[in-house]
C-alpha cells in the first residue's frame, strides 16, 4: 500500500506537469529600429523643392492615422503623396508614394480586413509602381481565414511591458491603447493566429505571430 504522503506527492505532482503542458509557452521580446519613419516634423515640401506647401499638415496625418491604424487613411495619403512626387517629377529622399501604401497594406493585413484592404487596392491605382503591394496584399489575405482556430471560442493574450518607456499596444492590428513601463495587460482575441505589435514614441517595435488557444492565455513580454 502506498503511503498516504506518497500518493499526495504524486498527485500534486501530476497535476504541476498537467498545468504547465495545458498553458501555451510565452515568449520574450526586444525592441527593434523603426520600421518607418516619423513624418510631422519632416519637411516633405522642401525635399520636393516646392514653392508653396502643398504638403501642408501631411505627416502628422500619416503619423496619426499610423498610429490608430486606419488603413484607408493611410491609403489616401499615399495617393496625395503620388501626386506630389508627379508634379516634383522626383520623389522625396524620407518616404514614397509606394513605401506609403505598403505601410498600409500591412495594417489591412494584421487587421485580417477585407474592406481596408479594399481601399488600399483603390489607392494602387494611382499610385504607379504599386503592383507588387496589391499581390503581396491579395496573397496575404487570401491566407487569414486559415490563421484562425476552429470554432468562435476566445483566446487572450497578455502584454508585459518590461521596457523602460510607454507603448502603443496593437491585437490584430488594431490599436488597443497604451502601456506604461512595468505594466502588464490581458487582451481578448480570437483562438490561433494573433498578430500582436508594440511601437514607442519614437517608433521602435517589434511584432510577434502568437498562436492562443482557445480559453487560455499566452503571455508575451517586451523588453528594452
Amino acid at each position: 500500500m502506498v503511503p498516504r504522503h506518497t500518493a499526495l506527492f504524486f498527485y500534486l505532482l501530476l497535476f504541476t506537469a498537467e498545468m504547465l503542458i495545458a498553458q501555451p509557452a510565452g515568449k520574450t521580446s526586444s525592441l527593434g529600429a523603426p520600421l518607418f519613419p516619423k513624418l510631422e516634423y519632416v519637411n516633405l515640401n522642401s525635399e520636393f523643392g516646392f514653392d508653396v506647401e502643398i504638403l501642408r499638415g501631411f505627416g502628422a496625418r500619416v503619423d496619426d492615422a499610423r498610429r490608430n491604424a486606419e488603413a484607408a487613411a493611410v491609403a489616401a495619403q499615399a495617393v496625395l503623396l503620388g501626386y506630389a512626387e508627379q508634379l516634383a517629377g522626383k520623389n522625396a529622399r524620407t518616404v514614397t508614394a509606394v513605401r506609403l501604401l505598403d505601410e498600409a497594406a500591412r495594417i489591412a493585413e494584421e487587421q485580417g480586413n477585407h474592406q481596408a484592404a479594399a481601399a488600399v487596392e483603390l489607392a494602387a491605382t494611382f499610385v504607379p509602381g504599386s503592383d507588387a503591394v496589391v499581390a503581396r496584399l491579395r496573397d496575404a489575405m487570401e491566407l487569414i481565414a486559415a490563421s484562425r482556430g476552429e470554432g468562435d471560442f476566445l483566446g487572450f493574450v497578455r502584454i508585459a511591458n518590461d521596457a523602460d518607456r510607454m507603448l502603443d499596444i496593437y491585437i490584430d492590428g488594431n490599436y488597443v491603447g497604451f502601456q506604461y513601463g512595468g505594466d502588464a495587460v490581458v487582451y481578448s482575441t480570437g483562438n490561433g493566429t494573433t498578430h500582436a505589435r508594440v511601437t514607442d514614441a519614437f517608433g521602435n517595435t517589434v511584432g510577434e505571430v502568437l498562436f492562443v488557444q482557445p480559453d487560455q492565455t499566452t503571455t508575451w513580454t517586451i523588453q528594452p
